[in-house]
C-alpha cells in the first residue's frame, strides 16, 4: 500500500477540510456533538467510544499516516460501518486553530502526549500555552479536556501551560473509569507504562463559564 492512498471514507484530509470548510462534512450527520482525540497511536479507544456512543462523532487525529491506516485496516476487517467515526494525518496544531475554532468540540482527549524528555527536544512538546488556547478556543461552552502522562516533569508542565492559557479549570477527582479520563478501560499506553511501574497521571479541565 503506498502511504499517497487514501482510505475512504474512513481518512478524511486536511484538504478536504480546506475546501469543505473543516471536519464535519466528513461524518455523515455533522451536527452530533464532536469528540476528539490528539495522538490515537495503535489503540483502539477512539473506536470504542464510537461504538459505545454513536451519538456522537468521533475524530482522531495522528501524526503518523502509517498509523491513520492500521486503525482503519482493523476496523474495516470487523465489518460493521461506523458513520461516526473518521481520522486524518495531520500534526494537531495544523488542524484545531484554523478548523476547530470556535466552539465546535465537545471534549478533546490526549493520552500519553510524548514528553520530549530531552532540553533540547522542548520545542517538540505538545502542550504549550498557545496550544492549550487553541484547544480551549475550540471548545463547546461546557466543553472538556482529558489527559494523562506518565511524566512527573510533564504533568507539572501541563498545569503550567494550562495556568499561563487561562480560562480552563481543573476538575478535582479525575481518574480512569465510567465517566472519568480515558473511558471504561485503560489505554496501550497506560497498560504499558503501568507495567513498567510508572504513576499515571490524569487530568480534566472544563472550559470557564
Amino acid at each position: 500500500m503506498r502511504s499517497s492512498v487514501i482510505l475512504r471514507p474512513y481518512e478524511t484530509t486536511w484538504e478536504d477540510w480546506l475546501l469543505g470548510g473543516g471536519a464535519g462534512p466528513s461524518f455523515e450527520d455533522p451536527s452530533l456533538p464532536l469528540e476528539v482525540e490528539i495522538g490515537c497511536g495503535d489503540d483502539d479507544f477512539l473506536y470504542e467510544c464510537a461504538v459505545e456512543r454513536p451519538d456522537r462523532n468521533w475524530l482522531g487525529i495522528e501524526y503518523s499516516r502509517k498509523r491513520v491506516h492500521r486503525a482503519i485496516r482493523r476496523l474495516e476487517r470487523r465489518g460493521k460501518p461506523m458513520p461516526n467515526l473518521r481520522w486524518i494525518w495531520r500534526p494537531a496544531g495544523d488542524l484545531v486553530g484554523p478548523f476547530l475554532t470556535p466552539g465546535r468540540v465537545h471534549a478533546f482527549h490526549i493520552y500519553f502526549p510524548d514528553p520530549w524528555p530531552k532540553a533540547h527536544h522542548a520545542r517538540y512538546r505538545l502542550m504549550t500555552p498557545e496550544f492549550v488556547g487553541s484547544l480551549r478556543d475550540a471548545l463547546s461552552a461546557d466543553g472538556r479536556i482529558d489527559l494523562a502522562t506518565d511524566s512527573d516533569d510533564y504533568v507539572a508542565e501541563i498545569r503550567e501551560a494550562f495556568a499561563e492559557a487561562g480560562g480552563l479549570v481543573p476538575v478535582d477527582g479525575a481518574a480512569p473509569g465510567e465517566g472519568g479520563v480515558a473511558g471504561d478501560r485503560p489505554t496501550v499506553f497506560e497498560e504499558r507504562w503501568r507495567a513498567m511501574g510508572r504513576s499515571i497521571h490524569f487530568l480534566r479541565f472544563r472550559k470557564d463559564a
